[in-house]
């Protein structure tokens, strides 16, 4: 990528590397953007879960609405559900469910940000720990008629079923963030029957945007010989490049629905 897209010489190029090796590996020391400073949480432990988040709170700021008070299901406890969790939690979102691969926690009422928190600093690797931890099979026949506006699926690809979006759709399901690439219960890998329905009934973030985030670093540490390398300046570009995103998808479809057919529609055009 130096060497073909940007096209520098040999001293740029090693100065670019050693801002990317950098600025990957960078320990959280800014207290708006880590859970816990002392736990030393790299830009890429983050990054991902954060611009899944952002891309929630800019979807409602630009097609309208407020991300205050909306309910939301995450569905998967890794880097990138966990921290998308954590964020939401900070905008005012109201955890009311999580589901993981070993169980799940529901509250209608919603967890509060210091239990969103604390949840987040206990798990066990990609793993949820809680007392009241349910069995999957329990939690899996109880959320998705929890009652959320927002859906984060960020666990392994192909686990959401057309029942669930019914189940959802039938109880507020506004929006769905894609923090897993391929999300749907599909065999095909773009729009396939599950993913083409969901499509036409509700708002989905395509997972090019939403879950940009460590691609955005890479690029963002390799744009500029003094590119800045704080975690302000890190996070902010991948806002920035999420809420472009969104802009330019509302700019040729500011209805709620077909976003992902036409945000698929734009990138094959900008490809070609």
């Amino acid at each position: 990528m130096v060497n073909g897209h940007f096209q520098v010489d040999e001293n740029q190029k090693h100065l670019r590397i050693d801002n990317l090796r950098i600025g990957v590996s960078k320990v959280l020391n800014d207290e708006r953007f880590t859970p816990e400073v002392a736990r030393n949480y790299l830009v890429a432990d983050m990054i991902t879960g954060f611009g899944v988040a952002e891309a929630v709170r800019h979807y409602y700021s630009i097609w309208g609405g407020n991300v205050n008070f909306k309910r939301a299901i995450i569905q998967g406890w890794g880097n990138v559900g966990a921290a998308a969790a954590y964020y939401l939690s900070l905008y005012g979102v109201i955890i009311v469910g999580i589901i993981d691969r070993n169980g799940g926690v529901l509250k209608p009422t919603g967890f509060t940000k210091e239990e969103i928190k604390d949840m987040f600093l206990s798990k066990q690797g990609n793993t949820l720990v809680h007392p009241d931890m349910m069995s999957y099979e329990e939690i899996n026949e109880k959320i998705w008629e929890v009652g959320a506006e927002i859906f984060v699926p960020a666990a392994a690809s192909r686990l959401v079923t057309q029942d669930n979006i019914d189940k959802m759709r039938a109880n507020d399901l506004e929006v769905i963030s894609c923090g897993a690439n391929v999300p749907f219960a599909d065999q095909e890998i773009f729009l396939g029957p599950i993913a083409n329905y969901t499509d036409d009934h509700v708002a989905i973030i395509p997972d090019y945007i939403a879950n940009c985030g460590m691609a955005r670093v890479f690029a963002y540490c390799m744009s500029n010989d003094e590119v800045e390398l704080t975690d302000e300046a890190i996070f902010k570009d991948t806002s920035k490049t999420i809420w472009q995103g969104l802009m330019r998808l509302h700019q040729f479809n500011p209805k709620h629905k077909g976003l992902l057919k036409k945000g698929l529609e734009m990138a094959l055009v900008n490809l070609v």
